[in-house]
């Protein structure tokens, strides 16, 4: 605490103080300042009136703090500022900008008053730097670096300090240019007298001395300077990465070579990425390799595209024979590059050793005979098969479907499979008996059927996609030759069953492969049931009949199987993260809220994971299983319930910005300057992170079902979290989601798998901001929040939003990562909020212009609620509830309940208004009740479907139909055989039951969907 005891006489008062007595603390330091005056007891009086919880009182706290910048002198007892810092703190947490304005600039004062205090002005210049008020902590930084001059890091605090605060949103426009222009010509100077320097290791104060110092000026140079400017420094000796000071920085020669490649110093960048080639293989004294890293895939892509450009392809090649001379010594996972290099060769030199197709595809089958067994093989030759042209992609299938690539791998297959006449005759294959008794063996065959998947069905379906007449006409398809839209499903069928049958053969290995397994290896068979569970998902997606029982569609038989699929290849490889997000995806879709959590926690995701993959499984939580479980979990912390889990996802928000903090100290201590940029760039991004807004709207939805009786605010659930006014149109959220770690089979040129396998749309910048602002809105009509000054100001709030929102109306803002139900709910919101804008404007408007406004509100409300009738109405066969059916209930309820609190707040809005309104507010409550209601009914038919007996059969016989089934009829029996083949009878059964088990918790959150007792 500020409040150092200064005297023995101080004790009584923090006595006092700490145990909350803060009358007594008043007289005790009232009778202190009465016999001398000191700006430390005046400070302390202000802190104690500060903990008082009137508002009235911290109101006149706030008041004397406004005031204290302007005092004359200036404050320069730091202890006392401390004080009035912590004062603040208990009137406006969190409020940086009034901290920068009033504490910052009084700590700027006192350093000011004191420079040549070197502890006081670190002290300040690290709580200036902690609240983010820049502008104090360059003047800070300039300060040291002055009367410090023999100080070396001061000079460089500065120099970032300025570039810092010209880069920051603070800054004013006027000011940018000449700050970063500043830091520019300062670290100029500094790079100047580092390359006059005669010995590098003794340079001058005033120098860039360390590889940081190097990033900084290049950093520095990128934003105020010029691409030559920068090129310079990075060819001289002196500041370039071969230099003293640079100490092999790697991530200078990235930039060197990307500046000589835009600059198009053809000549210069072939022969710089020549010599680093030459280097990478050239052995030192003991025969080692010291500088094999020098033969990095960046310095390959610049030494192939500048051989191009000069015509000089012949010697790449003699570069890449050199490095893939088995006598040259070079580690394989350098000498990949060689190779890849030798395939990127074929593809981008038109003088190169055959222009026929067939030295393209050559290339690539050499590649793939060389690198097969390395699970990278796949994305390294995606890019290449991709730019094939049809002709060049039949040869290629050719030789993949031979089974004559590998010649230790023998061919694929055992023989056992049904087979079809129609059976696509790419993807047919001759069965042999087959033991894959290598992982290096089973990774070739799934590196195959990945490329066979892109050369059949993904190139094909992008490129139908890209079709200027997709929406017209129906496709041919070009490897089945069949009938087909943007998907084909025989091959899909095709592709699904050879992979479900490979994988069959890879696990099926008597304990050889898997024996020697780590705990936390994944099996390398396990793309092969990613593949065909991402076949079975996109077949899923072909067309959804949603007029039938969810049974009773094959696109439910074909999201069980890749569901069963991917829960049954789990148990050999419990550490494959790819599976765990496609089951959780998967199971949130069935309506499986228990099973989606638990498949969440598989993931154990830690730290900033808690912010880029919480969306899997929390957005939309709250209508789909807001509750606690009712099943049991085997470790006690997954006991808790989705509430308990977005408040830890919310403290990751609180403690980064105390790490944050920490660490930009730090680098600046420890002179790491390139890291402070990288930490403010995380900072940022957290700042608006799209999923901190997600967890503060999915909580607070949440907190309104389980938590009923406990008033939400306007920081409750975390909203205090993210940035003030986010939702208004202007806001910019950062999106933080990680959507790369999904599995992506499909073209690099195209939307990802996890794009092209979604249920639902995704979480949106547009959803975001339309949900924080209906909450909102909530809290203006909520009757359990009935504190008239805290409504004014949400009054004053909603103003101010729907005058933003005249510049970016919902029509033009769209419906983007919105379902049916939310767009419903979105139209109810605005409507209302419309009207409660009127309740404010009457005395503004003329009587007609007030009348026809309100009116065509009212209109827009209640055709809004009707519709979301009509929605829930045709909700036909909910039995059992998907996530569909699940949240287009629990939106409904939301908005029935939002309504009728609505219409009751509008009653008591003063006599002219209610009668103005009292028949369009009576139209609205009675169709929400209706809505209320029918939402209850619904629950009811769900509830009473479960409680039925036969559930495990019936998910057995979807997932599974026999031949003769109606279902099977639209499913691949050979598909269906393939899985029967693969799964345990057992396993099916417990599977079955955990689906029904998880279907009724689901329906337990019904109990929350209470109507209002009907009016008697």
């Amino acid at each position: 605490m500020a409040g150092q005891l200064r005297t023995t006489q101080d004790a009584p008062i923090w006595n006092a103080i700490e145990a909350n007595n803060f009358k007594q603390a008043l007289k005790l330091v009232d009778k202190r300042l009465a016999k001398r005056h000191t700006d430390y007891l005046e400070a302390l009086k202000i802190y104690i009136r500060s903990r008082s919880p009137q508002l009235p009182e911290k109101s006149a706290v706030l008041l004397h703090l406004e005031e204290l910048p302007e005092r004359n002198p200036p404050l320069s007892d730091i202890e006392a500022i401390e004080l009035y810092d912590e004062a603040l703190d208990e009137i406006l947490p969190q409020s940086n900008e009034t901290w920068e304005r009033i504490i910052g600039q009084l700590r700027w004062q006192c350093v000011k008053a004191s420079p040549k205090n070197e502890e006081l002005s670190l002290k300040c210049f690290q709580a200036c730097l902690s609240k983010g008020a820049l502008d104090h902590a360059r003047q800070i930084a300039n300060s040291l670096e002055k009367n410090y001059p023999k100080n070396h890091s001061y000079i460089f605090w500065n120099i970032t300090m300025m570039f810092l605060f010209s880069a920051s949103k603070k800054c004013p426009e006027n000011q940018k240019k000449i700050w970063g222009g500043l830091a520019l010509g300062t670290i100029g100077k500094l790079a100047g007298a580092t390359r006059e320097a005669k010995d590098p290791k003794q340079l001058p104060t005033r120098s860039i001395q360390t590889p940081q110092e190097l990033l900084l000026l290049d950093r520095i140079t990128e934003a105020y300077g010029k691409p030559e400017q920068r090129l310079e420094y990075l060819q001289s000796s002196q500041l370039g990465p071969e230099s003293a000071v640079a100490k092999g920085e790697w991530q200078l020669w990235r930039t060197r070579l990307q500046l000589m490649e835009a600059a198009k110093q053809w000549q210069e960048l072939f022969d710089t990425t020549g010599t680093l080639l030459k280097r990478a293989r050239t052995k030192d004294e003991s025969s080692q390799l010291p500088e094999s890293r020098l033969s990095d895939w960046i310095v390959w892509e610049a030494y192939i595209r500048s051989a191009v450009e000069l015509g000089s392809s012949h010697q790449v090649q003699a570069e890449v024979e050199a490095h893939l001379n088995p006598t040259s010594g070079i580690d394989k996972s350098w000498s990949r590059n060689a190779s890849l290099a030798q395939v990127k060769l074929f593809f981008d030199s038109s003088t190169a050793f055959s222009s026929s197709q067939q030295g393209k595809v050559t290339a690539i089958v050499k590649y793939l005979q060389r690198y097969g067994k390395a699970s990278t093989a796949y994305n390294d030759l995606r890019p290449f098969v991709e730019r094939l042209n049809s002709d060049e992609r039949k040869s290629l299938l050719e030789i993949l479907k031979s089974n004559t690539v590998f010649s230790d791998a023998g061919k694929i297959g055992d023989g056992q499979y049904p087979t079809k006449e129609d059976v696509n005759p790419h993807f047919t294959l001759n069965f042999h008996a087959l033991k894959l008794s290598t992982a290096g063996q089973i990774t070739q065959v799934v590196n195959t059927y990945k490329l066979r998947y892109l050369v059949i069905c993904a190139l094909p379906e992008h490129e139908r996609r890209q079709s200027p007449v997709r929406a017209q006409v129906d496709f041919s398809c070009t490897s089945c030759s069949q009938p087909c839209g943007l998907t084909c499903k025989p091959c899909l069928e095709n592709a699904a069953r050879e992979a479900i049958q490979s994988y069959r053969c890879a696990i099926d290995d008597d304990g050889r492969i898997s024996k020697t397994l780590l705990k936390t290896d994944q099996h390398p068979a396990d793309d092969l049931s990613i593949l065909a569970a991402m076949c079975l998902i996109k077949l899923s997606l072909i067309d959804a009949d949603m007029g039938t029982e969810p049974l009773n569609r094959a696109s439910t038989t074909y999201t069980l199987q890749a569901t069963v699929l991917l829960e049954n290849s789990w148990l050999h490889s419990k550490h494959n993260f790819q599976m765990t997000l496609m089951l959780i995806r998967l199971y949130k879709y069935l309506g499986c809220g228990t099973l989606a959590m638990r498949a969440y926690h598989r993931l154990a995701p830690k730290n900033i994971q808690l912010d880029t993959l919480t969306y899997t499984i929390f957005d939309r939580l709250s209508s789909l299983h807001p509750h606690a479980s009712s099943q049991s979990t085997e470790v006690s912390s997954k006991q808790r319930t989705p509430l308990e889990h977005l408040q830890e996802q919310q403290k990751l928000y609180q403690s980064s910005r105390k790490n944050i903090t920490k660490n930009s100290w730090l680098s600046f201590k420890h002179g790491s300057y390139n890291s402070i940029f990288e930490i403010r760039e995380v900072s940022e991004r957290l700042t608006r992170s799209i999923s901190a807004a997600m967890s503060v709207i999915e909580s607070r939805k949440m907190s309104r079902l389980t938590e009923p009786g406990t008033p939400l605010t306007e920081t409750s659930n975390g909203f205090d979290l993210i940035l003030p006014n986010t939702e208004f149109p202007e806001t910019e959220f950062s999106d933080n989601l990680d959507y790369d770690s999904f599995p992506n089979f499909e073209t690099s040129r195209g939307p990802r798998f996890e794009e092209l396998g979604r249920y639902t749309p995704s979480l949106s910048a547009n959803r975001c901001r339309v949900n924080l602002a209906a909450e909102k809105l909530m809290l203006i009509v909520d009757p359990s929040s009935n504190v008239a000054q805290e409504k004014e100001l949400l009054h004053l709030w909603l103003k101010q939003y729907l005058d933003s929102e005249k510049q970016n109306p919902p029509a033009k803002m769209g419906s983007e990562g919105m379902t049916r139900s939310e767009e419903l709910a979105t139209d109810t919101y605005h409507a209302m909020a419309l009207i409660l804008r009127t309740t404010r404007d009457q005395s503004q408007l003329a009587e007609t212009d007030f009348q026809g406004s309100l009116d065509k509100y009212n209109n827009d409300l209640v055709e809004s609620l009707k519709e979301q009738l009509v929605l829930v109405n045709d909700l036909k066969e909910p039995v059992p509830a998907f996530e569909n059916t699940l949240h287009a209930l629990y939106t409904a309820h939301e908005v029935g309940r939002t309504i009728v609190n609505f219409c009751k707040y509008l009653s008591k809005q003063g006599k002219d208004f209610v009668a103005k309104q009292k028949e369009a507010s009576t139209k609205a409550e009675e169709l929400a009740l209706k809505l209320l209601h029918l939402v209850g009914d619904k629950c009811a038919v769900v509830k009473k479907g479960l409680d039925e007996g036969g559930w495990i059969d019936k998910v057995l016989e979807c997932t599974l139909p026999e031949a003769q089934e109606a279902v099977g009829d639209e499913v691949n029996v050979t598909v269906v055989s393939s899985l029967r083949a693969l799964l345990d009878e057992n396993f099916l059964e417990e599977w079955a039951g955990e689906i029904v088990e998880s279907w009724r918790d689901s329906v337990i959150g019904f109990s929350l969907l209470k109507a209002p007792p009907t009016k008697t």
